[in-house]
């Protein structure tokens, strides 16, 4: 996977599933359930990154990009980011590039095998270019971005 791809799944948040696979922005695979009458339906196109489709319109709500193993189950993304983004970022240098962030979550214990968080910081991007798009930050106890995930703001459903 290279940047080019994963900058225009970025910009595809919010289109449908059928429309992604015709446009060959995403390979035809099927989606699939995490478990029975989940609302929400997965494809994971490569190690490390997992699109999120709402499952009543199966509309691509939600890219999620994995740098640090948290879990034993976890897999690492190898691949390349659209800038300025990096596979090594800390919060300080999110915070540096993206500013005060609009949201965000003090470091948390959580049970094993996750354990101590390092929180997460919400950016709203750049509307001209991503419209109703937010990229969490996700960090482990060392402050090292572990977790990318861009999102719809506004996903139209509780």
């Amino acid at each position: 996977m290279n940047a080019t791809t994963i900058e225009g799944w970025i910009k595809s948040l919010g289109r449908r599933y059928e429309v992604l696979i015709a446009e060959g922005l995403i390979p035809s695979q099927p989606l699939r359930e995490l478990y029975e009458g989940r609302d929400r339906l997965y494809l994971e196109p490569t190690l490390g990154l997992s699109l999120s489709f709402w499952a009543e319109t199966k509309r691509l709500e939600t890219l999620f990009i994995t740098l640090i193993k948290s879990t034993p189950s976890t897999v690492e993304y190898k691949g390349g980011l659209p800038k300025p983004l990096t596979s090594m970022m800390t919060k300080s240098d999110i915070r540096s590039h993206f500013g005060a962030p609009l949201e965000w979550s003090d470091p948390v214990k959580i049970p094993q095998p996750v354990g101590m968080t390092g929180g997460w910081d919400a950016y709203r991007l750049d509307p001209s270019m991503y419209p109703n798009i937010k990229l969490i930050c996700k960090y482990n106890s060392t402050f090292q971005v572990k977790t990318l995930v861009f999102t719809l703001i506004d996903k139209g459903h509780d």
